[in-house]
């Protein structure tokens, strides 16, 4: 079956047919007759080669091959159409809308003021909503309750949502200013002795353990995970109060520079650097406003990570 070799509008009158599970309907929907709907379902049956619908009940109802279509096609062509009409007279200043995302909580606390100094520069009359994610981002994603949701990459996404690459960013350790451990950077066994702590990442990802942790247990060093918290807030005044070394983004450290250093882990393995991701409906990968978004969202990452 290759779906490049059939007539969008052929396409279209399916998706209005099995939504409406009627040739008639279908056919006032689309303020077409009702044999001309009839022939655009015979048409996209003989170009795909499968039975689409079938009579029961004076109800057209769709076969198996239909359902899985229909959850396929239906997005893409919504996103599409959605498109076409939104680059015809699309002006961020002009939008009045609401913008929910919801973020991994490492960098909700420096992306919220640089996005939304993005999006007051760019389109004042519009809000700005963010949370940090949780067990049901990709759930509001799905229903659109969420616009955008920011992490790293996850695998088993469900088939409506897709990941598209934002930037590589960098993890350091925090650590209180006059901290015993005076170094810039470090081997995880000079820093072992001293008590850890780390953000709860359990939301997409199966393992409760922090990458670094994961990159110790490799080289045979244990270290010692003395508080888990979902809050930046909490660990980082944890960190100025404490010997506790936990970490975190490089935005974090600037923004409280005055009591916190960065130290960088020389044998991190890779967990030092993290591809992050902006998880979107399909409907609206084509959509004007979303890629204005999307581009707000990249650049004002872009921005805060290299202040």
């Amino acid at each position: 079956m290759k779906l490049s070799n059939v007539d969008l509008n052929l396409l279209k009158v399916f998706v209005i047919v099995y939504q409406e599970q009627s040739l008639r309907k279908a056919g006032e929907k689309l303020f077409v007759s009702t044999p001309a709907v009839s022939q655009s379902i015979k048409k996209l049956k003989e170009s795909l080669g499968e039975e689409l619908f079938v009579l029961s009940n004076k109800q057209f109802l769709p076969t198996p091959f239909s359902d899985g279509l229909y959850r396929n096609v239906y997005p893409l062509l919504e996103g599409l159409f959605i498109a076409i009409e939104e680059g015809k007279h699309f002006h961020p200043e002009d939008l009045e809308d609401t913008f929910h995302i919801e973020a991994n909580p490492h960098i909700l606390p420096w992306l919220t003021p640089a996005l939304f100094q993005q999006i007051s520069d760019e389109s004042p009359k519009s809000t700005l909503v963010t949370h940090t994610i949780s067990q049901h981002s990709l759930e509001k994603l799905q229903k659109g309750t969420v616009d955008f949701v920011i992490h790293f990459s996850s695998d088993n996404l469900p088939s409506e949502i897709i990941a598209v690459p934002l930037v590589n960013l960098s993890f350091v350790l925090a650590a209180r200013k006059d901290h015993p451990f005076k170094g810039s950077t470090a081997k995880m066994e000079e820093l072992a002795s001293y008590p850890f702590a780390h953000i709860d990442l359990a939301y997409f990802d199966i393992s409760k353990n922090s990458r670094i942790e994961e990159e110790a247990l490799l080289r045979g060093i244990t270290l010692k995970m003395n508080l888990r918290t979902t809050s930046v807030v909490g660990l980082i005044n944890t960190v100025k109060q404490s010997n506790v070394l936990a970490p975190c983004m490089i935005p974090v450290i600037n923004q409280h520079s005055h009591d916190i250093r960065a130290i960088k882990v020389e044998d991190a393995g890779g967990s030092d650097k993290i591809d992050m991701f902006a998880y979107i409906h399909k409907k609206n990968q084509h959509s004007e406003k979303y890629k204005w978004l999307l581009d707000s969202i990249e650049t004002a990452m872009l921005k805060a990570s290299h202040e």
